[in-house]
């Protein structure tokens, strides 16, 4: 085992506690965990859709008793951002058939080596110790450098923005304190000593701002005294500090202030769908495929794809538009139409229906589409 580093420890820091760094992540996991992965069977370039897998209830609804697919892929994100790995642990019974998937929340992944073989043990708080072979474990990341199987650790590379932000935090939360506690300026008048200014800071306290007298809410002063109250409550901000803090974390994390507030444009909405989402997902296709499929599966085409969702992702003027082409060259049926804006698919032959405008025919029928005869009389002609 040729590797600098054997363990991978689930420790992100204070990255998750800070706020900018969870609505980051949180941008990118409620969307990718809408995700309906499908048991899918390629031929030569075409594909087709396993509708009757038993693969597919699990991915799409209940991957194992305790959880929804939802929390499921949320996690599955969240460790993948925060960690740079996250994992996921098939159980199949004693026939081979999938029953049940679980993120991995261990609190150390260690590889271990035997006879020639990688192993994984997983290490929890408080519970006993699990070895799988690595083989077996669904595992994705990112950031991957040094080490073969493990993604880099964010820590050390957001450590001074972090920091940058806990003390931007903290010196918020004093001034908010102080500009709150200041009530208004007394100005005196003269050179008095310093017992003389907190005497007579007291004494005007207690005459003036104190419950304890009659509560007039009359303010008295003579010419020695001037006094202002505080109107401008509000908290001085250093803006300039707070757009580095924001720029450098978010664009750490691949998502922009217009992504989080779901304010993006199209063109905003299918950059992180490219940049973002598609490679997400394209490793989670190769690596569900690879654990629960053996060699003789995957050769006759069987695979796991969560890609085909793009349509979540753009607004509904461009998705009308996309879809009113596919509806023209009959790519599309009524349930995927439906579907595409979150409808209930009405089923059966209606649901399968595909229409076509007769703007568009076939290349092979052209002739004989302008001329008027049916194509049988053209296969006949050139049969003779």
């Amino acid at each position: 085992m040729n590797t600098p580093q054997e363990t991978f420890i689930f420790s992100g820091g204070n990255a998750y506690e800070n706020e900018l760094v969870r609505a980051a992540v949180h941008s990118f996991a409620r969307r990718v965990a809408t995700v309906q992965p499908r048991h899918i069977r390629r031929k030569s370039d075409q594909f087709e859709v396993v509708t009757k897998s038993p693969y597919n209830y699990l991915m799409q609804k209940e991957p194992n008793p305790y959880t929804t697919a939802y929390k499921f892929y949320y996690r599955l994100a969240t460790n993948y951002k925060i960690y740079n790995n996250a994992y996921v642990y098939p159980v199949f019974d004693d026939m081979g058939k999938l029953t049940a998937l679980y993120n991995v929340n261990a609190q150390s992944i260690q590889l271990l080596e035997y006879q020639g073989e990688l192993y994984v043990k997983m290490s929890y708080i408080n519970s006993n110790d699990y070895i799988v072979p690595y083989e077996s474990l669904i595992h994705i990341g990112s950031m991957f450098n040094d080490n073969e199987i493990f993604g880099e650790s964010n820590r050390r590379v957001l450590n001074s923005v972090l920091e940058t932000a806990e003390s931007f935090n903290r010196s918020m939360s004093k001034s908010a304190q102080l500009v709150g506690a200041i009530r208004g300026i007394l100005r005196i008048t003269g050179s008095p000593k310093d017992a003389d200014l907190a005497n007579q800071k007291k004494k005007f306290i207690r005459d003036n701002l104190s419950l304890e007298n009659d509560g007039s809410g009359v303010v008295v002063t003579d010419s020695k005294l001037d006094y202002t109250p505080a109107q401008d409550k509000s908290t001085p901000i250093p803006s300039a500090q707070l757009e580095y803090v924001k720029n450098s974390i978010f664009n750490y994390y691949g998502s922009s202030e217009a992504i989080i507030q779901n304010k993006e444009t199209p063109e905003q909405a299918t950059a992180f769908y490219e940049g973002e989402i598609v490679p997400f997902y394209e490793q989670l296709t190769q690596a569900f495929t690879n654990a629960l499929f053996t060699q003789t599966e995957k050769a006759h085409g069987n695979e796991i794809s969560f890609l085909g969702n793009a349509f979540k992702y753009i607004r509904t003027g461009e998705k009308t538009t996309a879809l009113k082409f596919l509806d023209d060259i009959g790519a599309l049926t009524v349930d995927q139409a439906l579907m595409a804006y979150d409808f209930e698919p009405v089923g059966g032959e209606l649901g399968k229906r595909r229409r076509q405008t007769l703007n568009k025919v076939n290349v092979d029928e052209v002739d004989s589409y302008q001329v008027g005869k049916p194509s049988t009389e053209k296969e006949e002609k050139e049969d003779d």
